[in-house]
This record gives C-alpha cells, sequence and structure tokens, in this order.
C-alpha cells in the first residue's frame, strides 16, 4: 500500500513540474521585445559615389627655352603674380649684344635692298643683284628673329594672373632646356579649381556635363561638402583602363585646398519616384527570398520584399504593403509568426 501512494505521488509531482515548464515557455514566447519603425516613402536622387584629386582648370608649366646662368628669381612658392610679371631672369649680356647685332644688321640689309631696288628699276643692275640683296635682306631678318626670341627668352613671364604652386630654381646655377622630371616653375590659378576623376565604364553613362556634384573628405574643414559642377566627361577610356575621366568644377573657392588633395565626391545623376528604403539589418532572408515583420494587432506578419540596389547604407525595396505601416527593427530574428510581440522604446 505505501508503495502505491510513493508512485502517485511521484507521477503528480512531474506532472505539475512538466506543466509548469510549459506555462514558462509560453510566457516566454508571448512577451519577445521588439523595437518598431514606421516605414514610409520617400524621395530618393541617385547617386555615384567615388574618389578625386584636386587640381587647377588653369595651370602651365614654365621653363627658359635658352641654356644660361639664373640671375634673378623674383618670387616664391605660393606668391601670387599678375600676367607679365618677370618671375625670373637669365644672365643676358650675350643674348643681348647678338640681338643688337643682328639688329643692326637688318638695317644695313634693308637700305641696301632698297638701294638695289632702285638701280634695278633704273636698269642700272642686273636682276641677279637685285635677287642677291633680297637674299641678304631675308638671311638678316631671320638672324634678327631668331636673335630676338633667344634674348626674349631669357626671361620666365607670367602668361597669366596666378599662384606660383612650384619653383626650383637658384640664382648662380646654370640651367639648360630639355627632359627633367619637373618644370622649373608650375604656375597655377587658385580661383579656378577642380576635381578631377576616373569613372567605370557602367557608370559613365549616367554622367553629364552640368550635373550637380558634392565633394567631401576626412578633412574637418571639408565634412559639410562643397558644391561641384560637371564640367567634363570624356569620351575615350584613360589610358590602359577601363574608366573615363570626368572633370567637376569647385563652385566654392576655399584657402584651405590644396592641388593634390585626394577628396570624395558624389553625383546626383537623377531623381527617382518616391521609394521605401530600410537598413539592410531589418531586412531578413529565407532561402532566396527577402522579407520584413510587420506588427498587425500586436502579432508579427511576414512580409516579403524585392531588393532593388542601395544608396546611403539603405536598401530600395518594393513589397505588397502601404505607406507608415508599422515594421520590426529590433529583435525581428527571434520573431516567429506565432510570436506575441511586446513593443519597447
Amino acid at each position: 500500500m505505501k508503495k502505491i501512494i510513493f508512485t502517485l505521488t511521484v507521477l503528480c509531482l512531474f506532472s505539475c513540474t512538466t506543466d509548469s515548464g510549459n506555462n514558462q515557455k509560453d510566457i516566454i514566447k508571448q512577451e519577445i521585445p521588439v523595437r518598431t519603425k514606421f516605414l514610409y516613402l520617400e524621395p530618393h536622387i541617385k547617386k555615384i559615389h567615388g574618389t578625386g584629386m584636386i587640381k587647377s582648370s588653369q595651370q602651365v608649366n614654365l621653363m627658359f627655352e635658352v641654356p644660361g646662368k639664373v640671375n634673378v628669381v623674383n618670387f616664391s612658392i605660393g606668391e601670387y603674380v599678375q600676367k607679365g610679371d618677370i618671375i625670373a631672369s637669365l644672365k643676358k649680356d650675350v643674348y643681348e649684344a647678338k640681338f643688337l647685332l643682328a639688329e643692326a644688321a637688318l638695317k644695313k640689309a634693308n637700305r641696301d635692298l632698297d638701294n638695289i631696288a632702285n638701280l634695278y628699276n633704273n636698269k642700272a643692275v642686273s636682276e641677279d643683284q637685285y635677287l642677291l640683296a633680297k637674299l641678304g635682306q631675308k638671311n638678316a631678318q631671320s638672324d634678327f628673329i631668331t636673335a630676338q626670341n633667344a634674348y626674349e627668352s631669357t626671361e620666365i613671364l607670367a602668361p597669366f594672373d596666378g599662384t606660383i604652386t612650384h619653383i626650383n630654381l637658384q640664382v648662380g646655377e646654370s640651367f639648360s632646356p630639355g627632359p627633367m622630371p619637373m618644370p622649373p616653375v608650375i604656375l597655377s590659378n587658385m580661383d579656378q579649381l577642380q576635381l578631377e576623376a576616373n569613372i567605370a565604364s557602367k557608370e559613365i553613362v549616367s554622367i553629364s556635363k552640368g550635373q550637380e556634384a558634392i565633394i567631401t573628405s576626412s578633412f574637418e574643414n571639408l565634412n559639410e561638402g562643397l558644391k561641384g559642377i560637371v564640367s567634363e566627361v570624356g569620351f575615350v577610356p584613360t589610358t590602359m583602363s577601363n574608366s573615363y575621366k570626368v572633370e567637376i568644377d569647385l563652385i566654392e573657392k576655399k584657402d584651405y585646398l590644396k592641388l593634390g588633395m585626394v577628396v570624395n565626391f558624389s553625383v546626383n545623376v537623377s531623381e527617382l519616384k518616391k521609394v521605401f528604403m530600410l537598413s539592410n539589418r531589418y531586412i531578413l532572408k529565407e532561402k532566396d527570398l527577402y522579407y520584413i515583420w510587420s506588427v498587425k494587432n500586436n502579432k508579427p506578419e511576414k512580409i516579403y520584399v524585392k531588393v532593388n540596389g542601395m544608396t546611403n547604407h539603405k536598401m530600395i525595396i518594393d513589397g505588397d504593403f502601404p505607406s507608415g505601416i508599422e515594421i520590426i527593427t529590433d529583435g525581428g530574428r527571434q520573431v516567429d509568426e506565432e510570436s506575441i510581440i511586446r513593443v519597447v522604446k
């Protein structure tokens, strides 16, 4: 009799424990905490992003066209010059002497030709004598032009208003024109800066002149971005690549911008109709299908969506749901269709 009573007591305890465990599981299942948000249609502008380098739209490399010893250097890097200013000059006494000699010889040749021409018109000299004098005058004129060009080439003149962005000339050193890794003087117009970049062939078809652009960088001064306009779009790929050159004019002038700076940019390619955009971490995957959880009567409802690309770290999605729908953001991975959810802030 005692054995029977003991057995019944054990079975009763086991049954009570099992029922209690199931109730706790039901409670846990019914109270899944989640966060939600309302998903609305929002305007979307398609953009192309890339990296480029700051340059001047008006820049020229300058050097002496004749050899000689550097005599004067009037400017240094960073200084502003006006058109016609003498940036540097060579010792010019030899070139000046040759120029004056050629100038005198040309004057004499011109006078001799005039005299021979008068005699020839009066039939006092032969045609050969006249042609010989004319040839002499042409030779003297050629020597004068050569000497004048050499004399004038002893100075480097600024062809436009701008800033000296590079200069490598020292007074007293000898200069000889020829191939060199870098020209002795670079003059740049810092009021007309551009961004030069290479765009992949699959994106170049979406870019055209006049489109708006925003230039940004990790530099503190460029966090907010500078406005730009696409001014040139390449028609042929750059050498040994499958990309095309694009130039963007900077509308705003900033003193902290330097030539050669590498910065980021985005070009507004086109404006689409309003779309649904959602962070990719709120979109779940089931085999090859994407879905989100909506909230309806405190119960989760699975809605399948189609992903149509990404912009600004958000996915563009399509689906059969209205604007303003409440969807689960955090906690969605613990939810199933039988869950009872509790929305928390």
